[in-house]
């Protein structure tokens, strides 16, 4: 079975990350998921931008109404995460990273309204996966590891984990390496799915589709979704 395609922070490789236009594109280019990041204004509200801070100033010190009035390349701006759901709910799943964990219970509340059996939760912050657990234990979370560790399966099980999510990308040359299939099948074997890191080399995405991840994150998602169909016409 081929995996599913994230598009990392939308269509990311050609358009601004996190936007509505990055968003749109990854639909067009065949994504079956969106991955996008999320950060909480200084009014409690949850606006879905990568890092913490813009031009110095941090997200949770700024109104969402201040916020909104920044703009971004090619007459871009950062989305609250409602405008998200609502725009693209129906249309492809949600990958939802958590930046900060006081995020957890304003995101549980949001996502109460539009429910949808295929968003996935995740993030680095393993505290923040299990309260989101706690509050909604039937939504699905992927626990993200910036480490290459020798087994991840006490961690996922304390979790309470769907996914194995590692972020090795820049911890070896050639980081497809690090995971075989035999240890991606001793995963699956013991109920837990596995995402790869985001890679758009097609030699490597290839690799990494041999090895049994159930999902490729990418910011070309046009390109693993040729290759997808390429392998599914052979």
């Amino acid at each position: 079975m081929e995996p599913v395609i994230i598009a990392h922070r939308g269509f990311s490789g050609l358009y601004h990350e996190n936007t509505l236009k990055a968003f749109e594109e990854a639909v067009r280019a065949g994504a079956d998921y969106i991955e996008f990041d999320i950060n909480r204004t200084k009014d409690g509200e949850v606006i879905v931008v990568h890092n913490y801070a813009i031009s110095g100033r941090y997200f949770k010190d700024m109104t969402f109404k201040e916020v909104e009035e920044i703009s971004l390349q090619d007459n871009c701006r950062i989305p609250h995460l409602r405008e998200v759901i609502e725009k693209f709910s129906g249309r492809i799943k949600f990958y939802i990273e958590i930046k900060d964990r006081k995020i957890v219970d304003p995101l549980i509340r949001i996502l109460q309204d539009y429910p949808d059996e295929g968003t996935i939760i995740a993030s680095f912050d393993h505290y923040a996966l299990r309260m989101v657990k706690e509050r909604s234990p039937f939504i699905k979370t992927s626990a993200l590891f910036a480490d290459v560790i020798i087994d991840p399966v006490p961690i996922l099980s304390a979790l309470n984990a769907n996914y194995f999510h590692p972020c090795w990308e820049d911890r070896s040359p050639e980081p497809y390496e690090l995971v075989d299939s035999e240890f991606l099948s001793y995963l699956k074997n013991l109920g837990f799915g596995s995402i790869s890191w985001a890679e758009d080399r097609p030699s490597v995405v290839e690799k990494l589709i041999d090895k049994g991840f159930d999902g490729i994150s990418t910011n070309r998602p046009d390109l693993v979704y040729s290759i997808r169909e390429r392998r599914l016409k052979a």
